[in-house]
């Protein structure tokens, strides 16, 4: 067996060894194929990340995209919900939409001393960061509604979980007739912790809809 081994070890009679050169340009093209791998790699990994789906809010109203990896899911008096099964939080990164009738005087300046009223009575420890007039869809005049609550994700299902400090904003903005006026609400929430590693994704969610910042 020891005969076996040494004769295995001993270089070929009929190939010399290759040369440094030749030793050089193997590993050149070695590394050559293993970056062309890593891009590929790259660039597969971001069309998956990127790609985005769409959604239509009604007529006479706006398209938003969103990730696609991103899965639907049921919310009680919202029109749509989306969440990312990647988070790691127990509280899922989220979009979701709403429309709510509006009276035929509403008025943004109404909304904006309104909503954090109304979004304090919905949510468990509320605190309101902050409101930014921004320019919405179609040029629109909108508001981004920043804020804070603590949510429970586990208890509905009978979880011992910790609750989550979650972050969120939400785009206002009015639309329809005189005498159907609604208020859009696009909501982008995550655990407060998480919140930076979404950050780029619900900006283009809100980009998607054309907003922009500031008054228009």
């Amino acid at each position: 067996m020891s005969a076996l081994l040494d004769a295995l070890r001993r270089p070929s009679v009929t190939n010399q060894p290759p040369t440094a050169r030749e030793q050089w340009r193997n590993d050149i093209a070695v590394l050559l194929v293993a970056l062309v791998a890593l891009l590929l790699g790259w660039t597969i990994r971001n069309a998956v990340v990127d790609a985005r789906s769409q959604l239509s809010l009604g007529e006479g109203l706006p398209t938003l995209e969103y990730p696609r990896s991103w899965l639907q899911q049921g919310g009680e008096g919202l029109l749509f919900q989306a969440v990312d099964p990647a988070s790691a939080s127990t509280f899922d990164a989220r979009l979701s939409v709403a429309l709510r009738e509006a009276p035929e005087e509403q008025t943004l300046a109404m909304a904006e001393m309104t909503w954090p009223l109304q979004r304090s009575k919905e949510f468990q420890w509320f605190r309101h960061l902050s409101t930014t007039p921004v320019t919405g869809p179609d040029g629109r005049p909108a508001l981004r509604v920043e804020y804070a609550y603590i949510a429970d994700p586990t208890r509905a299902s009978g979880g011992n979980g910790l609750p989550v400090v979650v972050r969120a904003q939400d785009l206002l903005f009015l639309a329809g007739e005189a005498l159907d006026t609604r208020l859009v609400v696009v909501t982008v929430a995550a655990d407060a912790d998480e919140w930076s590693e979404h950050a780029d994704q619900f900006q283009a969610i809100f980009q998607s809809l054309g907003v922009k910042e500031g008054e228009q």
